[in-house]
């Protein structure tokens, strides 16, 4: 008598996916692997599902969409440890931009042999601006898509969108040099607020939009820490204009 094979139903989440190309690539190369039998990829939920004879170890999946894009396969009931850290890994390269931006900025006050706290807004909003700008000047044509599809001006006057990356870069010269900060720190409350709406707006919705913020360089989808990155500068300008 024929022996029947034990058929495991196994879920798993997925990250850096931003399309339904992503998922349909994920898919494709999880459903010619050895011992699957089925395998679907759900964009939405982020989601993995394998039908197969025998528990696929987490390496040997992660290895086999490597070649198909920047994709992360995980376990659908992480530890909290693993949580925090893979939250940490994916969104390491703007991480790192706001640790070197804060860095830089802090350390432009040493000369002055105390800390100035106007001072190191000024420095951290130059900074920013003009790093992020780069960036946004890298593909502005490619900006300027990803960044039509949450910000409310570009919605509304779609050449702004286009523009935006060089007004970023007057900003930061702006901020550096201290030369008309009111303009300057006004201007930046409302294209930060233009964005915070947009990403809320991408956040409730669960939409998959990359963020624009780092350009077409570097994939980022729009997460809490995009929102995070625009209310400190939204904070910074106001009390600016406050003190």
């Amino acid at each position: 008598m024929k022996e029947l094979l034990t058929i495991y139903d196994t879920k798993y989440r997925v990250e850096g996916m931003t399309c339904q190309a992503c998922a349909d690539s994920i898919q494709s190369t999880i459903s010619t692997l050895n011992n699957v039998s089925y395998a679907s990829v759900s964009l939405s939920d982020k989601e993995l599902i394998i039908q197969s004879d025998q528990v696929l170890d987490l390496k040997h999946l992660n290895s086999a969409i490597s070649t198909a894009g920047d994709y992360k396969i995980l376990s659908n009931d992480p530890t909290l440890f693993s949580q925090v850290l893979n939250y940490f890994e994916t969104k390491k390269p703007i991480l790192i931009a706001l640790i070197l931006v804060s860095i830089s900025s802090l350390s432009l006050q040493v000369p002055n042999g105390q800390f100035f706290i106007e001072s190191w807004f000024t420095a951290y909003m130059g900074i920013f601006f003009l790093l992020f700008s780069f960036l946004k000047l890298l593909n502005v044509s490619g900006f300027s898509m990803t960044f039509k599809r949450y910000d409310v001006i570009s919605k509304q006057f779609a050449p702004f969108a286009t523009i935006y990356p060089f007004i970023e870069l007057s900003l930061g010269l702006a901020f550096l040099t201290q030369s008309l900060l009111v303009f300057a720190n006004i201007a930046t409350i409302l294209f930060m607020i233009s964005q915070s709406v947009g990403v809320i707006q991408v956040m409730k919705n669960r939409e998959n939009v990359q963020c624009a913020c780092m350009g077409t360089a570097i994939s980022l989808p729009i997460s809490s820490l995009t929102l995070f990155e625009n209310l400190v500068m939204v904070s910074m300008a106001t009390y600016m204009l406050l003190i």
